[in-house]
């Protein structure tokens, strides 16, 4: 009998749905149409999760099948689902399924408000809403419509708006939930609370470079213990998660500042650039340099898609 530790090993951890690969712009945000990628399956996404990655779906028409982990249901239209890094999650969609799909990195919460950005990455489980017919849905819903908008095209204000139009939707979902909107597919295991938990801290403290102990002393576990839950859950190391953290942090710095790679490795710990170059090219293949230049080529549709 296959336990069910060998499924959720086997289950694969994308950056998007499809690409095992990590985005080439150190984007914090991407909002697409359901039926963009949907189509390209047949219109079933099969389960999967994410780490570092939050996702929104809203489901303007049609219906879903949904899979939440040990949970399965239906989503009909009106219908918006968060779902939490780590959280496995599949989908049907009706052929005529309409909607938006919003994947955020976490680090970007930190941006929408402390109270919002705690209440976010405290959530270990995804969440359902039912909207009724009210104001609320309307404001949810336009809200939605208008990030969408924002983030297809080039106009002044574009980060500010965006933020503000999904901070709307967070916190309006968020304050439901306090009260309204249970669980579905919580997992109890033990194992998924230690791996959230070492994922805030890295996002704490991940400039001073502490060694795993660290790490696994103030979760209260064996070093052994804490890759193990990283393997389980994303099939990478512990290491590879701080290292990770650090890299879309540099990447960050050198597409969207003019600082120095002196400088920007001293921001992020490095005390030798030299080091930090070597860091950098084992991470990502080329050097600092080369991969400033190489994002200085990219066509102003790609760029176009980047949000910070």
């Amino acid at each position: 009998m296959t336990s069910k530790h060998t499924i959720e090993s086997t289950i694969p951890v994308y950056e998007l749905y499809g690409e095992e690969q990590q985005w080439l712009t150190p984007d914090l945000l991407h909002c697409e149409a359901i039926a963009t990628r949907s189509r390209l399956h047949n219109w079933e996404i099969l389960p999967h999760s994410h780490h570092g990655l939050l996702q929104l779906l809203w489901l303007e028409q049609g219906e879903a099948l949904l899979q939440l982990d040990d949970w399965k249901g239906e989503l009909a239209a009106g219908g918006v689902l968060i779902v939490p890094q780590h959280c496995i999650h599949g989908f049907q969609f009706s052929t005529d399924a309409q909607g938006i799909v919003i994947t955020l990195a976490y680090p970007l919460l930190e941006s929408l408000g402390a109270d919002l950005s705690t209440a976010l990455q405290s959530e270990s489980a995804a969440r359902v809403f039912i909207l009724e017919e009210n104001e609320e849905r309307s404001l949810i819903e336009a809200m939605l419509r208008k990030l969408m908008k924002e983030y297809q095209q080039q106009q002044g204000y574009r980060r500010e708006l965006i933020e503000s139009s999904l901070t709307v939707v967070l916190a309006s979902l968020m304050q439901q939930a306090q009260s309204t909107q249970p669980r579905v597919g919580e997992h109890p295991k033990r194992a998924r609370r230690y791996l959230s938990e070492f994922t805030n801290l890295i996002e704490q403290d991940y400039v001073h470079h502490h060694q795993l102990t660290f790490y696994a002393n103030k979760i209260g576990i064996s070093t052994a213990h804490l890759n193990a839950v990283c393997r389980e859950f994303v099939q990478r190391s512990a290491l590879d998660l701080i290292h990770a953290r650090i890299m879309l942090e540099a990447k960050r710095n050198l597409v969207y500042t003019n600082l120095t790679i002196k400088t920007v490795a001293e921001t992020l710990g490095f005390a030798d650039p030299a080091y930090f170059t070597r860091f950098f090219k084992r991470q990502a293949g080329l050097s600092p340099k080369e991969f400033r230049q190489q994002l200085m080529v990219l066509t102003e549709g790609e760029k176009n898609r980047v949000v910070v």
